[in-house]
């Protein structure tokens, strides 16, 4: 796992407990609580990958440019060793 993996999925661990929290605290008893607690879980995901992506934009984009050069480099050296008989 990456970096990136292991810092959302923490978020993601942070951010789900405060919801479940919260949604517990609602005055209201519900007959199903799973019925509330999956869908108001997967929107925390979704927001917690968005805010992710909005705090951690800049380093997510160095690791990618850097793979990016890496294969480049790669391709450019496969390219000088033409088969036999090729120009």
């Amino acid at each position: 796992m990456n970096q990136a993996s292991i810092r959302r999925f923490i978020f993601t661990l942070i951010t789900g407990y405060l919801a479940i929290f919260g949604v517990q605290q609602i005055p209201y008893e519900f007959p199903n609580q799973w019925a509330v607690l999956i869908p108001v879980l997967i929107v925390v995901y979704i927001i917690t990958v968005w805010l992710d992506g909005v705090f951690f934009k800049d380093e997510e984009s160095s690791n990618q440019r850097t793979t990016v050069a890496t294969k480049s480099k790669v391709k450019k050296s496969l390219k000088k060793s033409n088969g036999f008989g090729e120009s």
